[in-house]
């Protein structure tokens, strides 16, 4: 009966070494994304000039999760909302629970929604590319914290789960 608790108690602890992994690898993802719908959406401002709603709604279509659900939210909601800001905010704080994506960035993402829509053609392109040259700062941190602590959390985990083994034994 012991070794089936110490079985589970070490398959427990591997699993949840192996999820901060997988979170850790998911973040370089997840910023790549947004980088990338980013460059739509100044692009979309740019050259097509429709609303914000239009434009988050044809970034959802061409996104995945969890950005999709993002500017789809985004969008529907801007209809019923007054202050694009104050919604971005709220969306936002919403990401941070379905993503991988750590409080900087979800603080430039906040950052960038209080200018969205408050300057001119210009300005607005100049803002996403201030937000797009941040986020590259903080991918370059994400990719190298992914391949030196993925295997340090894995590792832990295991190792963890003996130590518990052992004390508990």
């Amino acid at each position: 009966m012991n070794w089936i608790g110490a079985i589970l108690l070490m398959t427990a602890t591997s699993l949840i070494g192996c999820e901060k992994a997988s979170r850790l690898k998911k973040r370089p993802e997840q910023l790549l994304q947004l980088k990338a719908t980013l460059q739509m959406m100044e692009a979309e401002i740019v050259y097509s000039q429709y609303s914000i709603a239009d434009i988050c709604l044809h970034i959802a279509d061409q996104t995945q999760a969890p950005l999709k659900r993002f500017f789809h939210s985004v969008a529907t909601e801007l209809n019923q909302n007054d202050s694009l800001a104050l919604l971005w905010a709220e969306q936002v704080d919403q990401l941070s629970y379905k993503s991988a994506l750590e409080i900087d960035e979800l603080n430039i993402m906040k950052q960038f929604g209080n200018t969205l829509g408050q300057f001119d053609l210009s300005q607005q392109q100049k803002q996403i590319q201030l937000t797009i040259v941040h986020l590259d700062r903080l991918l370059v941190e994400a990719q190298n914290n992914c391949t030196v602590f993925s295997k340090v959390y894995r590792g832990l985990g295991v190792l963890s789960g003996i130590l518990i083994v052992l004390i508990l034994i």
